[in-house]
């Protein structure tokens, strides 16, 4: 896969939020060829670009649909007759016990907005009521991270004092009806890069200080939750 495509799927801080990649493939009991796939909030239809190339049946799926940018992108690389485009809300998902695999990034602040803890674990149980018996939530979100991350997304992220960024314990409870759950946690400098460059660059600094960085100070979760 070559880096125009891995940006066009991931879009931002791109060395770091592609790990999901390689992760959920190598740890997923589910061939994605021929699966089915939902991707939600998918917006600009990164992930669903991505099942698409792999073979997977997809519906990109977003609350008010996905943007004319995703559609444009699928069709960009022959992929758009593998994937229908739905509105979908997370809270209430149209489907039942029948999709092989529910795909998502970084969902879960938004749909906790002013603190709402509660519309986020709806979000996972409805997730966990549309999969198939063995089905799979491929997941990767940010995390509350330390208190300087805390710090800096109130000062300069417009929407940092609203998402409500989850803990690893947290997220654990959400998905504790799975029957198992396989997750890593990463990423400690990269999001304060200005641009992709330095985001580029700060990734490689995580790499090497990663072991020796407390766990509840990286702000990605990653996983495999299957049901």
């Amino acid at each position: 896969m070559n880096n125009k495509f891995i940006d066009d799927v991931i879009e931002w801080d791109v060395n770091n939020w592609k790990e999901c990649l390689s992760y959920w493939t190598k740890n997923s009991h589910i061939d994605i060829n021929n699966s089915s796939v939902l991707e939600l909030g998918g917006r600009n239809g990164g992930l669903s670009l991505w099942a698409a190339m792999n073979g997977a049946n997809v519906i990109c799926s977003d609350k008010d649909g996905p943007t004319n940018d995703a559609k444009r992108k699928h069709k960009k690389y022959n992929v758009n007759h593998l994937i229908q485009y739905k509105k979908v809300n997370a809270l209430k998902i149209p489907y039942e016990n029948e999709l092989d695999v529910i795909m998502s990034k970084s969902i879960l602040g938004a749909l906790g907005y002013d603190n709402n803890i509660t519309n986020q674990k709806i979000a996972i149980s409805e997730i966990y009521r549309t999969l198939r018996k063995g089905g799979e939530f491929w997941f990767i979100e940010n995390l509350i991270a330390s208190p300087f991350h805390q710090l800096m997304r109130k000062k300069f992220i417009k929407w940092g004092d609203n998402w409500r960024y989850v803990s690893i314990n947290e997220m654990m409870l959400f998905l504790n009806q799975f029957s198992s759950v396989k997750y890593k946690t990463f990423g400690i400098t990269s999001c304060f890069g200005r641009n992709e460059k330095q985001r580029k660059m700060l990734s490689k600094l995580d790499k090497l200080i990663l072991k020796i960085t407390p766990k509840n100070w990286k702000y990605i979760i990653l996983g495999v939750a299957t049901k």
